[in-house]
């Protein structure tokens, strides 16, 4: 059994968060031990459905699922008291929706000072675009990321993973934690804001420093790099294989590896800058040699030459890889809407001890009861509740 070191037990969090990026952050720490009450609406949230279910199966899981009508008195009330006993709230609304509800940051903090309050929105909570809705692709065609991949005689390509989306979440999560300690010190809550176009452009800073260097834009390489050559993907007698030679060491040990010494001694391809310089010739000779072989004959030649390099796998490759295997990141769980499923914990492992996941993400309204008995309602007021819907439980 995967042994679990839950850091942020006590930590209690209401989330109003739906789709990928803010959930995805919360999943973070509640993979931590946190208490994550998520908050839905008798709709459920709108990424219940995506990819067959999988997003809500792994994004939610661990986290206890409550269901109240946010536009009654009655249900604002119960959100009212989850809030005087949560130390975290998260929200993904458009800027402002919040508000509406009764729940914008400064009534809320007003009623818990000690709260740390996280909006995560496509463009933060200022600005001419702050009412636009946040989507992972819109990000990636704004900040400079999608110019910059795909190959350069076609269009610019959507990265695969939603990764603006997660990697809001990422940020998102790390400062949760700055402002639990924080509060550590100070006894004070705080707002933290996240963006979905200020995440992609933080990962695009290298090229903006580049850019104000020398005005150089980045170019789209495909699966190669611009610094280094032969550096990029090649097709193999049986799939596709990367091989990545960045060093002059690297290119006599990738020739040897495939008895290639006429194009080691080639005066043109002795250098880096020369390699760059015929980066089309070298790449056309090295694929017409690869193309001979398989990749498994590739990998174990490259690997043994101590040259990096990888299969190209798809998700069932990756996840049967034998070092995959003996690293025991991935697990399974029999979830109540998907069924079996496997799939890969919190990679953040501590003291050689990885998150494991302690129940299923939640039905529509799952411990809506459960919820309202910790927050002090008795058998019947919950009933009313339930009867009136102002609180929907889920039916089992």
């Amino acid at each position: 059994m995967k042994e679990h070191m839950k850091t942020l037990e006590g930590v209690k969090i209401i989330d109003f968060s739906h789709a990928l990026s803010a959930p995805y952050g919360s999943m973070l720490l509640t993979d931590q031990g946190a208490d994550v009450i998520k908050v839905e609406n008798p709709r459920g949230d709108v990424f219940r459905t995506a990819l067959g279910g999988a997003y809500s199966a792994i994004v939610n899981r661990n986290k206890r699922g409550i269901c109240v009508n946010l536009k009654t008195d009655e249900g604002k009330e119960i959100i009212k008291k989850i809030i005087l006993e949560s130390d975290v709230l998260i929200e993904n609304f458009i800027p402002g929706v919040i508000s509406k509800l009764g729940f914008g940051y400064e009534t809320v903090k007003a009623m818990n000072p000690r709260i740390i309050y996280c909006s995560l929105s496509g463009f933060g909570q200022t600005g001419p675009y702050k009412n636009l809705g946040g989507y992972d692709v819109v990000a990636q065609a704004m900040s400079g990321v999608m110019v910059s991949t795909g190959f350069p005689d076609r269009p610019p390509v959507r990265i695969g993973p939603s990764i603006v989306d997660m990697g809001s979440g990422m940020y998102l999560a790390m400062g949760i934690l700055l402002a639990l300690m924080d509060r550590e010190r100070t006894g004070e809550g705080q707002r933290i804001e996240i963006s979905l176009l200020e995440t992609a452009l933080s990962w695009m800073s290298p090229f903006a420093a580049k850019y104000t260097m020398d005005g150089e834009l980045p170019q789209r390489w495909g699966s190669g790099f611009f610094a280094f050559a032969p550096y990029q993907v090649f097709e193999s007698s049986d799939g596709y294989a990367f091989v990545g030679v960045s060093t002059d060491a690297f290119w006599k040990a990738f020739c040897d590896a495939f008895d290639l010494k006429e194009l080691h001694e080639r005066e043109e391809f002795s250098n880096i800058p020369g390699r760059l310089e015929n980066r089309e010739e070298i790449n056309r000779l090295v694929q017409i040699e690869l193309k001979k072989h398989t990749t498994k004959d590739i990998i174990d030649r490259v690997r043994k030459a101590g040259v990096p390099c990888a299969s190209v796998n798809s998700i069932k490759d990756a996840m049967d890889d034998p070092h995959v295997q003996e690293r025991d990141i991935l697990d399974s769980m029999d979830h109540p809407e998907c069924g079996h499923i496997k799939f890969v914990c919190n990679p953040i492992i501590r003291s050689g001890k990885i998150p494991k996941v302690r129940f299923p993400s939640p039905a529509i309204g799952e411990h809506t009861v459960e919820v309202l008995s910790e927050l002090g309602y008795s058998n019947d007021e919950i009933e009313s509740l339930l009867s009136s819907g102002i609180a929907i439980a889920h039916k089992k």
